[in-house]
């Protein structure tokens, strides 16, 4: 990957929707070359897909909860049935594999506390192996996500 590559990323990270002419001019390249070079990049796997960012509070999501789950064990057996339950649940947006006192870090959106009740009976507590779980609350998001740092 070259300089162009590494601007077509960023500029694609802030705006997917924009034509490829508007890319071409901003990372200084002919439209067919810049077409060719988001084709490659989606064949090599390091664009994986397009989407838009959605404003979670416009769709009632005000609470956003970070839930660390131990397991009761770490035997390959119960960690693979936990990370396909995990699989099951739409209402887990994210599940990392955790290093630390706690095994796996999920992220979860509620309306609210009484919605977050409804996710935590009746998706949480069906998680197979748990042994314990600790929900954080998050008070403010500071920043969101917008992409990764391409240089």
């Amino acid at each position: 990957m070259d300089r162009a590559d590494f601007a077509l990323l960023d500029a694609l990270q802030k705006d997917s929707a924009q034509s490829i002419a508007d890319l071409a001019d901003k990372v200084a390249l002919s439209s067919s070359a810049c077409h060719r070079r988001i084709k490659a990049l989606e064949a090599e796997g390091v664009i994986a897909g397009y989407g838009a960012r959605i404003e979670p509070r416009r769709l009632g999501l005000t609470v956003e909860v970070f839930v660390e789950i131990t397991l009761t064990g770490q035997s390959r057996e119960v960690m693979d049935r936990f990370e396909r339950a995990v699989g099951d649940f739409d209402d887990i947006l994210e599940c990392h594999l955790m290093s630390g006192a706690a095994d796996y870090l999920l992220r979860v959106s509620a309306r609210d506390l009484e919605h977050y009740d409804q996710i935590h009976r009746e998706c949480l507590a069906r998680l197979p192996g748990v042994a314990t779980m600790q929900t954080s609350f998050s008070l403010r998001r500071i920043k969101q996500m917008r992409g990764y740092p391409v240089r």
